[in-house]
């Protein structure tokens, strides 16, 4: 009886080892695309005002190096927001209250702002998605509308932005110069890119 157990028991392990062990005979398909989330911080410490944001701008936050001077390699095929997050020191004793704000501007959706105000010592802070079903949500794509704006900020001098996206990146090096990156570009060095584009930008990447 045991002995019958056995020997059935010691055919099924064969008959498994046979087969691979239930492993599948070819590879399963995969994307080599890489995609990951990723937060951009940037600090504003030059002036207050109302910067617009396009994808274009999105698109150029991550970049790198070439030897042909200050331009750089675009890394960013494509990128989505996913929230940004403003905080506001508290305003100077006796001074009026700082105000933040972020504007969703996108299409098939409501132009949602999202504002908060310093008080006393409480710094302001503000976070916001984009409104369900409106472009805010898609994908921003190298060569498509990049002149479209996805939201718009009211900051005060010395905030912080975060703007936490999910990206994909190209599969090849070679797509294209971003624009100036601030000085010499070294080859193969990455570069962060100011929220606000190149032209007199003042939202300016941490990167350490």
């Amino acid at each position: 009886m045991n002995k019958s157990k056995s020997s059935k028991r010691n055919g099924k392990r064969g008959r498994a080892s046979a087969r691979g062990g239930g492993a599948s005979l070819s590879p399963p398909p995969f994307q080599p695309t890489v995609r990951l989330p990723h937060k951009f911080r940037f600090v504003n410490g030059a002036n207050s005002g109302t910067y617009g944001i396009t994808r274009a701008m999105l698109l150029n936050l991550l970049q790198e190096g070439t030897t042909t001077g200050a331009t750089s390699y675009r890394l960013i095929d494509s990128i989505r927001v996913k929230k940004v997050e403003v905080w506001a020191n508290p305003s100077a004793l006796g001074s009026a209250p700082t105000t933040v704000s972020i504007e969703w501007l996108g299409e098939n959706g409501p132009s949602t702002i999202v504002s908060d105000t310093t008080m006393g010592v409480r710094p302001a802070h503000v976070s916001a998605v984009p409104p369900p079903a409106s472009s805010n949500r898609w994908w921003s794509h190298t060569g498509s509308t990049e002149s479209d704006s996805v939201f718009s900020l009211v900051l005060p001098i010395d905030c912080v932005v975060d703007v936490s996206t999910e990206v994909c990146l190209f599969d090849s090096q070679a797509a294209g110069t971003a624009g100036d990156i601030g000085g010499t570009s070294i080859l193969g060095v990455l570069a962060y890119g100011p929220l606000d584009g190149y032209a007199g930008s003042k939202l300016t990447p941490v990167v350490r």
